[in-house]
């Protein structure tokens, strides 16, 4: 079945069977031709239309380009190039005011719940739900809200952050970081799930499918340690050691960008598995 964009008014209404002509709103033109479409509501009430349409390949121009990226907490990418891309904490940007609302939900549903119980106790004909407390549902509202804008923010971010990465690159050499591993560190928990590195590998695997360009995934085992200019093992580094001296070759390493160094040399010349390319 094919949906077809409805004439009026300036391509911004699209025919859906049973509901319609529905107007929408969207940031690029939308082919004539539409496959299929499936309507999604958010957590914060709106509806979001999600076409399946018939597009032309997108593609980049070849740079001769290889680069090896690490991933970090302090800089979320950082290149084999010395270019490092910081870490933004959405999250404690919107703290303060997602907070606020937080507090105001927990109060609001312990009001509510003692509200319901009433109701059952008194053996009430139609005893209320939480949905049926108006200051209940604005707050539950406002706290999606300001997870929403976060998690668009941080796709903003990284959508930013992988195009220019592919555009620049042909072979772009990550690491395969275990997040549910790094998760065991208390301190660094939330710190690593703000950065959102797997969301990146999935951006970085589809956009390198679309643009004739390479992915390569390695595993990061002692990336970090080994000397990138002579391969001297210097032994593990506690997270507050930034930068050392090879005693092999004296050499001075800024610790992520050797790693990245590292992670290019194994992706490149060892030939590991290639999980995208044109």
């Amino acid at each position: 079945m094919c949906l077809q964009l409805s004439k009026s008014s300036n391509k911004h209404h699209v025919k859906l069977p049973k509901l319609g002509i529905m107007r929408f709103k969207a940031g690029i033109k939308i082919p004539e031709k539409i496959k299929s479409v499936t309507v999604r509501l958010s957590p914060t009430g709106k509806y979001y239309a999600v076409l399946l349409v018939e597009y032309e390949k997108q593609t980049f121009n070849k740079t001769g380009r290889q680069l090896g990226i690490d991933l970090g907490v302090a800089d979320l990418v950082i290149g084999s190039d010395g270019i490092k891309f910081p870490t933004i904490r959405f999250d404690k940007i919107l703290a303060r005011k997602k907070h606020y609302w937080e507090k105001r939900l927990a109060r609001r549903r312990l009001q509510a719940q003692k509200e319901i119980a009433w109701d059952k106790h008194n053996k009430v004909l139609n005893p209320r739900c939480l949905d049926d407390f108006k200051n209940y549902k604005k707050a539950k509202l406002m706290v999606a809200e300001y997870n929403e804008k976060m998690t668009n923010q941080r796709n903003d971010y990284l959508h930013k952050i992988t195009v220019q990465l592919v555009k620049d690159n042909d072979v772009i050499v990550m690491e395969d970081l275990k997040a549910k591993n790094l998760l065991r560190n208390h301190k660094l928990s939330r710190a690593i799930v703000n950065q959102s590195w797997r969301e990146m590998r999935r951006m970085l695997e589809y956009k390198c499918a679309w643009c004739g360009k390479t992915l390569v995934i390695v595993n990061p085992y002692k990336t970090s340690q080994i000397c990138s200019e002579c391969g001297y093992d210097d032994g593990k580094h506690t997270l507050d050691i930034r930068d050392w001296t090879c005693p092999g070759c004296g050499h001075h390493h800024d610790r992520d960008i050797n790693a990245a160094k590292n992670i290019l040399r194994l992706g490149t010349s060892l030939g590991k598995r290639v999980v995208t390319s044109a």
